[in-house]
């Protein structure tokens, strides 16, 4: 089954079907700030070390796998209905949804079309910079008029030692908070403790690490997991997303998440 192919012209490989056998990885970054974009954009990032530094999550070895990520879910206020710019995490019928990923160097796009709309989402790290950019471009294609929403998602870790995080839950999570201000999410971890510039492996110091959109207003935000998915939901089925309402939450002990 052929799933891609090497543009040699512009040093990419193209994979055009979204539902390969396992998730195509790509990284992105520098040696200060780094990451990884799957295909289907599940993914992480990291500061300095994926292992001591590993601020976004990826729950490995998972069913479904290769989630959560870098995610732009699309909603149509008019009819309801809602995608993601990846084919995952919503997972549309394939005869309805059809997706493109290009992996460059240091790069990656995604071009996906439904219900009359072509998504475009790129992801990478500017030269030098300790920030990652999601650019998402919509167009509409369908001939009509359409009122759209677009959430973010992206799950910050407990603690960014990637083990702590994994399975310290009990005193990772009680040092974990979120805030919504000026524009920004905020997760901060061990806010209370001084930071350590002169020594990165020490994990008694505060951790820092925001989200925030240019170019459009935010009208709402979920800072808390839990929240955002609702119970017994999954990330195909956020209750934020499903509904069309955010109630701008706040994470402090919790599960949290970057969704504006």
């Amino acid at each position: 089954m052929k799933y891609g192919y090497f543009d040699d012209a512009n040093l990419e490989y193209v994979i055009e079907r979204p539902d390969t056998p396992t998730s195509w990885s790509n990284y992105i970054g520098s040696r200060i700030y780094g990451g990884i974009v799957t295909n289907n954009a599940g993914g992480y990032s990291f500061y300095r070390t994926s292992g001591a530094g590993r601020f976004t999550r990826l729950t490995f070895n998972s069913i479904p796998a290769d989630q959560p990520g870098k995610y732009f879910y699309i909603r149509d206020a008019d009819s309801g209905d809602y995608w993601s710019a990846a084919w995952q995490p919503v997972g549309k019928p394939s005869a309805k949804y059809k997706s493109v990923c290009r992996f460059g160097l240091g790069y990656v796009t995604i071009d996906s079309r439904y219900s009359g709309i072509k998504s475009v989402s790129t992801y990478y790290v500017p030269l030098n910079q300790a920030f990652e950019y999601w650019r998402l471009k919509l167009v509409n294609e369908s001939g009509r008029t359409r009122r759209l929403a677009v959430t973010t998602y992206a799950e910050f870790t407990s603690e960014w030692q990637i083990f702590q995080d994994a399975f310290n839950l009990q005193y990772s999570m009680y040092i974990l908070r979120t805030r919504y201000k000026d524009g920004f999410a905020e997760c901060s971890i061990n806010r209370n403790l001084p930071e350590d510039t002169a020594n990165f492996a020490n994990r008694d110091q505060s951790r820092w690490s925001w989200m925030t959109l240019i170019g459009s207003k935010i009208s709402g935000y979920e800072l808390d997991r839990e929240k955002f998915i609702g119970p017994y939901r999954d990330y195909a089925s956020p209750v934020c997303v499903e509904s069309g309402r955010c109630s701008n939450s706040e994470a402090y002990g919790n599960n949290s998440c970057g969704a504006l």
